[in-house]
């Protein structure tokens, strides 16, 4: 097959060529219009990213696929998606003409990157093996190491009692007693925020909630720095218009409890920041039963995925989610990237022999 490989510099160019494949199934909502729109306009115009929507059709103007990626500039020239440590997962848009097997996609590759600005380095991390039924062809095309990171969801096809009932008793029973125990005090409300005025007063609440156990733990945080911040303000009151973004909440008066913020497209409702305020609160467990809470209210409203995002975190594992594994792959574009690359492979290769990755483990603990 022959293709045409269009690369647009803003969302707004981008987006005549794009709307039909997002207005199809993606992913997730991180492949989502409402998502990628404010990511390029809000990072697309730092001076060291340079935006690279990448269109691919046939030669009839059939759909192949969108690639949502950046040219940044640091160090290297890096090629990769459009994330900035925030996008959880990273997939292309998949038109009726994308290539299911392992050569068709290899030739899809070598014409993208055909059209694509010099590089040191493609690295694409976070990246999904498919996307519904349908192999990314990223990955076929390219293989890469599986990630450390992994997502979590799980599917309601059922009503939502049946949901809890399957459940593991224990899991069920604690969910049940932390309502009891938060609902002890008479303030106690779930709220879901459906007005500029309470998204604005959740969001500064789950923020400095956010900001402040960060600082404790003493680990780099960056959704306070400005560029992020507007994002995600903008972000979830944009939301209030389309539903494509919601702020929920535990309050107990004026105090937030727990704050948790989603975005989301069609049935699909992806978790993306959550805060509690601990402390006396602890007893009712509010970080498990404000998603709880959401996930009722949400399902009510027809939801049925329920994104958990990337990480390994006990509170998921309660929720009894499946886990979606992730491509890490790194490809060379010039000499430049060959101590990247051979970092990251042997990294993966000590991570493929579990007796190597247990003697690294103890030898930098000694070091350390």
């Amino acid at each position: 097959m022959r293709y045409r490989v269009t690369i647009d510099r803003s969302w707004d160019a981008a987006l005549p060529r794009w709307q039909a494949l997002l207005d199809g199934p993606v992913f997730s909502p991180f492949q989502g219009a409402s998502w990628l729109s404010h990511w390029y306009q809000r990072f697309g115009v730092r001076p060291d990213i340079e935006p690279l929507l990448v269109h691919v059709a046939d030669q009839n103007g059939v759909d192949v696929m969108a690639l949502p990626l950046i040219l940044r500039r640091d160090r290297l020239r890096v090629i990769e998606f459009a994330d900035l440590g925030i996008t959880d997962y990273n997939a292309p848009l998949l038109g009726p003409l994308a290539p299911m097997d392992e050569a068709g996609s290899r030739a899809l590759w070598r014409a993208i990157r055909a059209a694509l600005p010099a590089a040191d380095l493609f690295e694409f991390t976070k990246v999904v093996r498919a996307i519904g039924e349908r192999p990314n062809p990223i990955v076929l095309a390219l293989g890469g190491e599986v990630s450390n990171l992994f997502g979590n969801y799980l599917r309601i096809d059922t009503d939502y009692e049946g949901w809890l009932r399957s459940l593991s008793k224990e899991n069920r029973k604690e969910l049940g007693r932390f309502w009891r125990v938060f609902t002890r005090d008479e303030r106690a409300t779930f709220v879901l925020a459906e007005t500029p005025a309470m998204v604005e007063t959740i969001y500064a609440g789950l923020t400095a909630q956010q900001s402040e156990r960060i600082a404790s733990l003493g680990l780099p945080y960056l959704l306070d720095e400005p560029d992020y911040d507007a994002f995600y303000r903008a972000l979830v009151l944009d939301g209030l218009q389309d539903g494509s973004a919601r702020l929920t909440a535990l309050m107990a008066g004026d105090e937030l409890v727990a704050g948790l913020y989603g975005v989301a497209k069609g049935d699909h409702y992806s978790m993306v920041r959550i805060s509690t305020a601990g402390g006396a609160w602890a007893n009712c467990s509010p970080g498990r039963l404000v998603i709880e809470r959401t996930m009722e209210a949400l399902y009510r409203q027809g939801f049925r995925t329920f994104d958990f995002t990337i990480g390994d975190y006990g509170h998921k594992r309660s929720f009894e989610v499946d886990n979606i594994p992730l491509v890490n792959i790194y490809e060379g574009a010039s000499w430049r990237a060959w101590p990247t690359i051979g970092y990251e492979g042997a990294k993966a290769f000590v991570k493929r022999h579990p007796g190597l990755e247990r003697l690294a483990r103890r030898v930098l603990r000694r070091a350390a």
